[in-house]
């Protein structure tokens, strides 16, 4: 059986298609043969197209997804950006522009590729992921979950959401930081109880423990929130593994937050802007279905989680990608950690507590006033406060 908690996740700019965002599929295509006129008894109404937003993802034992091939006329390309599609799904006749539009996705945007190319890429850093179970061979994450734990999934060995934050954080083509090294967890969060999360963190501290000073792990990425009562049992064993996390210098950033007292860090979710995908500034957050603005936390930090793609995998050495239409703070979660990565990598004296000041110290101002993480702007702060020291 395939378990999968399907949340949504990511998009891009239509600007690298070649029809444009203002073409529909509906218009003629380059060599298509005229279409007849039908007399009104012969007329039928017109298919519409997929509403924006829609998930048009191919997975056939999945019974809201097992439609794969959609002809012009059941999609519209301007809005092909805003759909939530995988490999496997087929628009006919845009082929390549939805090949590209999910290769282009893969940029993790506002500037993280050039901290890579610069060799910035979270090398020498030890974070760890506790998720929903993966299979460990996904050509995005080969060579980077160095221990893998099963806490409890039921005999489920993969699922959608695992794959996703993995390659968020590390992935070779998609990660924040692709050359840290993970230890991953599994967690069986459908059963909505934290108490298997805190056997996760308890693992991952073991393993911390048997780590020399200097390769310590520095971060835990948890896109949920363990310590939510009203979701989850158990929960005071979670907060219990995480003071000790705490009290072993190891950060925990989970959906809500990391950190306590004045430098305790608030994740939201940011749309990045398909046509200026690295400016900070030209983020905003929330969602893309929406337009209200959200109170936010005064340590706030919004994070890319809209317009992205993800690795996927659900059988063995089948390997694919998710292209989605809007992500959750889930997405949000592992950008962070893997921004963090990177700091780590510039000064790996810092703290947990010094990495999320200047973090928020280091944000930029979005189109809605909101503070936006700022990678490029993060890294020069940390190379400056450790060049001066």
């Amino acid at each position: 059986m395939k378990h999968a908690v399907f949340l949504p996740a990511c998009l891009l700019a239509l600007v690298l298609t070649a029809c444009g965002a203002a073409a529909s599929v509906d218009s003629a295509m380059p060599g298509a043969a005229p279409v007849p006129t039908a007399t009104p008894e012969e007329t039928t109404p017109a298919a519409a197209p997929a509403a924006p937003y829609s998930d048009l993802r191919y997975l056939p034992w999945l019974d809201s997804c097992t439609k794969q091939t959609y002809q012009p006329g059941e999609y519209s390309l301007a809005d092909l950006y805003t759909y939530t599609y995988n490999t496997g799904t087929v628009f006919a006749g845009a082929e390549d522009e939805a090949a590209a539009l999910l290769e282009a996705c893969k940029d993790p945007g506002l500037g993280v590729r050039s901290l890579q190319a610069r060799g910035m890429t979270g090398k020498g850093v030890n974070v760890a992921i506790i998720d929903q179970p993966l299979l460990t061979d996904h050509p995005e994450l080969a060579g980077r979950i160095v221990a893998y734990c099963d806490t409890g999934c039921e005999g489920q060995t993969t699922s959608m959401h695992g794959p996703a934050v993995a390659s968020l954080l590390a992935g070779k083509t998609i990660g924040v930081a692709p050359d840290v090294s993970i230890y991953y967890a599994a967690w069986p969060s459908w059963l909505e109880d934290s108490r298997y999360a805190a056997d996760a963190l308890d693992w991952v501290l073991e393993q911390n423990d048997t780590l020399p000073e200097g390769e310590k792990i520095r971060v835990v990425s948890v896109s949920a929130s363990p310590s939510f009562s009203d979701t989850f049992q158990n929960v005071d064993l979670w907060n219990a593994a995480v003071a000790r996390a705490e009290e072993a210098g190891v950060l925990v950033l989970t959906a809500e937050g990391a950190g306590a007292a004045r430098y305790r860090l608030m994740p939201y979710p940011a749309i990045l802007d398909p046509a200026d995908r690295d400016t900070p500034a030209a983020c905003r957050t929330g969602f893309p279905t929406g337009d209200e603005f959200p109170e936010l936390a005064k340590n706030a930090l919004a994070l890319p989680c809209t317009y992205r793609t993800v690795a996927e995998e659900y059988t063995a050495g089948q390997y694919s990608y998710t292209h989605c239409g809007q992500g959750g703070i889930s997405w949000g979660i592992p950008y962070c950690t893997g921004v963090m990565a990177l700091g780590w990598q510039a000064d790996p004296t810092l703290t947990g507590e010094e990495i999320m000041r200047y973090l928020l110290r280091s944000a930029a101002t979005g189109t809605d006033g909101s503070r936006i993480i700022d990678p490029v702007h993060f890294i020069e702060m940390v190379e400056a406060k450790r060049d001066a020291r």
